[in-house]
């Protein structure tokens, strides 16, 4: 959103409350630590539960007067309620939908259905991989379409925590891999543990961190660790971890495991690029885009332990530091301009060219999660 703001008037409407408790699998939806350094700020009008909250953002928005309004969409729970209000702003506006996934991963019976209900009032898209554009335009033939990769996360103007130093705060010693994120069966934690198990002897050094809210039984995964004899070398942080904590880990680790048994866009991803760390990932959604071998990470096949304990061998015989010039493009390619670029084009915004310094004042308005 700042970078939306700093080319268009822009309005954000955020949330008071996004679900119900009983829905959340996580500890907490709430986050209580301190806002980045020159992040966006949205109005927070609206509940889940309350048909009012949702009228009265629509009319905040009618007030505004936007060229067109982007609908961040990344859960079918929201189906109801952002088709009613597309169908409700495509009235006076145009309508575009940020997709961080079309369908979830773990899918139900209607969510296809609505979903496709959901999106249909809207002019574009944006999505994260190719998977989900196809879906789109599997269900709208004649709809825009734009791709592109999850943006790297800003990480203020501070230096990067120093490696050694977040080590030795961890009390980290020999080589360690980092998992995290919210904990979920499609994330394929159990592809990892299987993995780690299978190394020999010479691997014992090899330890796993695994810091995130679990999404899925905690105690399932407790029990393989111990079937594997893996209690010593994998690390179980459960919860919530902010930004400074996870920095600390991303710091400390060699690389982040994204074993994953399907992907669309990736925020981890998006956190591991921003802290320089190279990634072993799976060829799913947008890894297959976004990880390069042998210059940002490594690729390995899904739900296969074996291919998966190969990549880990083979990241380590080379080096992790062969990944660092990758990483620094990267880092300058997956930029937020990228997105408002995509958000210009679907608005038939008039422009030449699509250099990220372009600014145009056509007031925008948006969703956010």
């Amino acid at each position: 959103m700042s970078r939306l703001q700093a080319r268009h008037p822009s309005l954000g409407i955020g949330f008071k409350k996004l679900y119900p408790e009983w829905l959340f699998p996580g500890e907490s939806q709430w986050e209580t630590g301190p806002a980045p350094s020159g992040a966006a700020v949205a109005e927070p009008l609206l509940h889940y539960g309350n048909p009012e909250t949702w009228r009265k953002a629509a009319l905040r928005l009618k007030e505004f007067a936007p060229d067109g309004v982007i609908l961040t969409w990344w859960v079918t729970f929201w189906g109801p309620h952002f088709g009613l209000l597309a169908r409700n702003l495509a009235q006076f506006t145009r309508v575009v939908y940020l997709c961080h996934n079309v369908v979830p991963h773990e899918k139900r019976l209607l969510d296809a259905g609505l979903t496709r209900w959901a999106m249909a009032p809207a002019r574009g898209y944006i999505v994260q991989c190719e998977e989900d554009a196809r879906q789109l335009r599997e269900w709208f033939p004649q709809a825009s379409v734009r791709r592109c990769g999850h943006p790297i996360y800003p990480l203020g103007d501070g230096p990067l925590p120093d490696r050694t130093a977040a080590r030795r705060a961890l009390n980290v010693t020999g080589r360690m891999l980092l998992f995290f994120g919210f904990v979920r069966p499609y994330k394929g934690l159990d592809v990892a543990l299987q993995a780690l198990a299978s190394l020999g002897p010479e691997w014992d050094d090899l330890h796993l961190w695994v810091c995130g809210e679990f999404w899925d039984d905690a105690e399932h995964y407790r029990e393989m660790i111990r079937r594997l004899d893996l209690s010593g070398r994998v690390h179980l942080e459960t919860g919530y971890q902010p930004q400074a904590e996870l920095s600390l880990r991303l710091a400390a680790c060699d690389a982040v495991l994204l074993p994953y048994r399907s992907a669309t866009g990736s925020g981890v991803l998006a956190d591991a690029y921003a802290h320089r760390r190279p990634v072993i990932a799976t060829c799913v959604g947008c890894f297959q885009d976004m990880v390069v071998p042998e210059e940002t990470g490594l690729l390995c096949r899904p739900g296969d332990p074996a291919d998966l304990a190969q990549a880990i061998v083979h990241f380590y015989a080379a080096g992790a530091e062969r990944f660092q010039p990758g990483l620094e493009a990267a880092l300058r390619h997956y930029s937020w301009d990228a997105i408002v670029n995509a958000v210009e084009d679907l608005l038939e915004y008039e422009a030449t060219d699509h250099r990220s310094d372009r600014v145009h004042r056509q007031p925008i308005g948006g969703i956010l999660p």
